[in-house]
């Protein structure tokens, strides 16, 4: 993160919220926004709710390669760049361990590290904060009850002819990957296997074909 550039927009942003709030309630959503959720909790202390959307860790890694994050460019010797999300060797990892293999891991591996920064990090600022926070499964949205508990905690109502739509799963975004790695390699990671533990995962929970027929429908 590029310190002085950032914190200049973020407080612009914050400024333009500020104004939103005037009139109405502001949800923000994106993955982006969780390098700032410290700054945001103080600005807007007593006034903001964090919900941490959580998600199996395999699945998480092939959306992010499908994407080409950690991938290396396909036309070599342009201008591209590796999209790098987060890294080892970036002040302030909590998994600094990764340094010594970062050169040897395929990009779904890489992905899986990055899950693991992010995820690890909302543990950490949930125990740091006194902000409300809401931890949710991506999956239980869809196929439990998180999504009753999302919109309680939100303090939102949906009149009951909407119950059912909110529950359509659509993938607007259907990229694919151009390789293709073996999920279960996830067990070389012990930590990232603790760390999805505690979020509620079985790690090697995979069902690989279906993974393969989403992301790598080429075999």
């Amino acid at each position: 993160m590029e310190a002085v550039g950032n914190a200049a927009e973020i407080i612009a942003h914050c400024s333009k919220i500020e104004e939103i709030l005037k009139t109405k309630s502001y949800i923000e959503c994106g993955w982006p926004a969780w390098g700032a959720i410290p700054y945001l909790s103080r600005q807007f202390e007593g006034r903001i709710k964090i919900v941490q959307l959580v998600r199996h860790p395999v699945p998480v890694a092939c959306s992010w390669v499908s994407h080409r994050a950690f991938c290396p460019p396909l036309i070599p010797g342009y201008s591209f760049q590796e999209k790098i999300l987060a890294s080892p060797f970036d002040p302030g990892s909590s998994f600094p361990q990764y340094r010594e293999k970062w050169d040897s891991m395929n990009p779904f591996e890489k992905a899986l590290f990055f899950w693991a920064e992010v995820n690890n990090l909302g543990l950490k600022l949930e125990e740091e904060t006194d902000t409300p926070w809401l931890q949710v499964r991506f999956e239980d949205l869809f196929h439990g009850n998180a999504l009753l508990d999302l919109i309680n905690f939100l303090g939102l109502t949906v009149p009951k002819n909407r119950e059912e739509p909110l529950r359509t799963m659509k993938d607007k975004f259907h990229y694919v990957c151009d390789s293709w790695w073996n999920p279960l390699d996830i067990q070389k990671y012990p930590d990232i296997m603790e760390l999805a533990a505690r979020l509620g995962y079985d790690p090697l929970n995979i069902d690989e074909e279906r993974l393969r027929r989403r992301y790598y429908p080429f075999l």
